[in-house]
């Protein structure tokens, strides 16, 4: 399933068809995970983080007390629907079993990773900071400014953990900008192709 604003999408196995209750005690149980995981994420920027977060699952179940299922379709929403689902049809062929337990939050946790664009928007995000700010507006006590410094505050440190793990660019042997550099046909990068300069040349 997938959240229309944040395209944040939480995948489930084993259900059976038409068992409502056990499709919703499954949901409850990886949201409040993931509520958890992400949330701890902030650890190093929220005073009293665990507080923080048991505040917010009980402002969550204070929200929202029944539930509805509704039939609607958007383009938009089912083409990242149908990204996740290769991708978790990739992770099925490669385990060679399909992932259950905490192997299926950590395929959440990557696909929730992944950029996405919105139409008529012409910023990518990742879906994880989008549910996160979401997350914190409604059911975590901050403002739209604290909300926006904490996931800038999330997105430097995973900038110095990326750093830290791969190097920079400098150290992959591309130039600062590929798309706007002289070397962008070099032998150093022969097998990338940007996409703007084929349009440009069309």
């Amino acid at each position: 399933m997938m959240d229309y604003h944040s395209r944040f999408s939480i995948t489930l196995t084993g259900l059976k068809k038409g068992d409502e209750l056990a499709f919703l005690n499954l949901f409850e149980h990886h949201l409040t995970v993931h509520v958890y995981e992400i949330l701890a994420l902030l650890a190093d920027n929220v005073a009293d983080n665990a507080l923080a977060i048991e505040t917010s699952l009980e402002q969550y179940t204070n929200h929202h007390h029944s539930c509805a299922f509704y039939q609607r379709g958007d383009r938009s929403v089912q083409s990242h629907i149908n990204d996740v689902l290769w991708h978790f049809e990739y992770s099925v062929d490669e385990m060679g079993e399909v992932p259950q337990g905490v192997d299926l939050i950590g395929f959440d946790v990557s696909v929730n990773r992944v950029l996405r664009k919105r139409q008529a928007e012409k910023d990518y995000f990742h879906p994880q900071h989008e549910f996160l700010h979401a997350w914190l507006t409604h059911y975590g006590e901050c403002s739209e400014p604290e909300a926006d410094s904490f996931i800038e505050g999330l997105k430097a440190q995973e900038r110095a953990e990326f750093q830290e793990r791969f190097g920079g660019i400098e150290d992959l042997g591309l130039p600062d900008d590929p798309l706007n550099s002289s070397d962008v046909h070099s032998d150093k990068i022969d097998n990338v192709i940007s996409l703007d300069l084929y349009r440009k040349k069309k």
